[in-house]
């Protein structure tokens, strides 16, 4: 492995090696006339690649319960020319908001 550039096959194997060895990474390196950041390199870089490829666990459905309340709704937002916002609920008074925008709007 003369070459200035490695395989990915080959980094493996070094990295194999290495491993094998037990011995620490800049120890291994130095025996054999590489430079470590290489080896550190190909060990991101292969970890990487390995997490992209690996298989994604399958969604789970979970039992659900409705329950039904007529008592209650996301609330509506009605914004007035004024400016003024106002947020009203299931079952307000209509002739309360009525009035209440008679009002905001200068009627």
């Amino acid at each position: 492995m003369a070459r200035s550039q490695w395989s990915e096959i080959e980094a493996r194997g070094v990295l194999e090696a290495w491993r094998r060895s037990g011995l620490p990474l800049e120890r291994y390196a130095r025996q054999r006339g590489i430079v470590p950041q290489r080896l550190h390199w190909w060990k991101r870089k292969l970890s990487a690649l390995e997490k992209l490829s690996a298989p994604t666990p399958e969604p789970e459905l979970l039992p659900v319960r409705v329950k039904s309340d007529s008592r209650r709704g996301e609330p509506v937002t009605v914004l007035l020319r004024t400016g003024h916002m106002l947020k009203v609920s299931h079952g307000f008074d209509e002739d309360a908001f009525a009035r209440v925008v008679a009002l905001l709007e200068g009627a």
